[in-house]
């Protein structure tokens, strides 16, 4: 990982030093990934900063900052109580910031939270008195646990999904975007599921450093459904809790999509089926994949939709690239999709970027 600085104005001071070290150990750990998101992180920190249990650090809040093109505002509110602000020298992407906050926290649980959600004062006491209730349980408590999502308007926003599969993918394609990768609310009950959604997850510190965190070559999209797939495997439970609920503004699947967007999602999904499922499904959704951008491609381009039809073409490419099972970083997926306003990639510029020479199938991947 890159180097990070870290800012806390509450400790600026030896009196607020000595303070901070009499607290009690701290229960939960919230981290906020944030990315120019400045005005929505400024607005959560604030709502959870009047929690009692941040001021008794009880609690703390890590904002891990992915190399924001804007600087920090010189209004922002101040890091309450024990709480954090991680300055990352690059955007390494969702899974890179939550591992970060990981690092950062010495909490035996993460809420991992959305900059782009809204949340009651009494958001971390709910949150604490589920976790009592989980550690009170037989046995082990979950591994993960997903939160119910709310849009503004009170409805209830899709948060659990099942495993994608080659037949799921195809089935997706005849049903709105907004509803492809989540199960229909009338099926969710609480309890086990196979996957949450990240933007309200609260995580077992013990699982996930059992399966080694997040996996960083997701860039964004999917990284969730992959941690909960790890975790699943390795025998922890993934639950859904809708006891405990926040607003989420602007969910991607409501979102249109940018081509440096459309090139990260497409990464996403192939690389999750290249790590996960059986090597035909893999090849099946990349021939799939490469034909849809072969087709849209020119008629992007047709239509003087120039940097579409360069995502187009970069999607062709990266289905190229994958063909062997080559795992193609996300990192990389991120640089060639900023260049996309300014030229289309070539498969040489894949390699400029930083993309290493081909090694073959990686470590650990299912070859079925």
């Amino acid at each position: 990982m890159s180097g990070v600085t870290t800012s806390n104005p509450a400790e600026s001071d030896s009196t607020d030093r000595s303070r901070n070290d009499r607290l009690a150990p701290t229960r939960l750990s919230v981290v906020i990934v944030n990315y120019n998101g400045w005005d929505d992180v400024a607005r959560l920190i604030l709502s959870l900063g009047r929690s009692s249990l941040v001021a008794s650090g009880l609690a703390e809040i890590l904002l891990i900052d992915n190399a924001s093109p804007d600087p920090i505002p010189t209004d922002f509110p101040q890091m309450p109580g024990r709480s954090r602000l991680i300055f990352r020298a690059d955007n390494g992407g969702f899974a890179v910031g939550v591992n970060e906050g990981r690092k950062a926290s010495q909490s035996p649980w993460l809420l991992v939270l959305n900059p782009d959600v809204e949340v009651e004062p009494e958001l971390l006491d709910r949150v604490i008195d589920r976790i009592d209730d989980y550690e009170a349980r037989p046995g082990r408590p979950p591994g993960l646990v997903g939160y119910a999502l709310e849009n503004p308007d009170g409805s209830a926003q899709p948060s659990v999904g099942s495993f994608p599969s080659l037949l799921r993918t195809l089935r997706e394609q005849l049903i709105p975007r907004s509803r492809r990768k989540y199960q229909p609310d009338r099926l969710v009950r609480p309890g086990p599921v196979p996957w949450v959604t990240g933007a309200c997850l609260l995580v077992n510190v013990a699982a996930f450093d059992s399966v080694g965190g997040m996996d960083e070559d997701f860039f964004l999209y999917h990284e969730e459904v992959a941690l909960c797939k790890a975790m699943t495997d390795a025998g922890w439970a993934v639950e859904y809790d809708p006891a405990v609920s926040v607003v989420h503004l602007r969910p991607l699947q409501n979102r249109s999509i940018s081509p440096k967007m459309r090139l990260v999602t497409r990464h996403s999904k192939l690389l999750y089926f290249l790590k996960h499922l059986p090597r035909r499904e893999f090849d099946w959704l990349r021939f799939g994949i490469g034909l849809e951008a072969r087709l849209r491609g020119p008629i992007a381009a047709l239509l003087g939709h120039e940097i579409e039809a360069r995502s187009w073409r970069a999607i062709s490419q990266l289905t190229r690239l994958m063909a062997s099972g080559r795992v193609v970083p996300g990192s990389v997926v991120r640089d060639v999709g900023e260049r996309l306003a300014l030229s289309g990639p070539t498969l040489e510029d894949w390699e400029k970027i930083g993309l290493e020479p081909e090694s073959g199938r990686p470590p650990g991947s299912n070859s079925d």
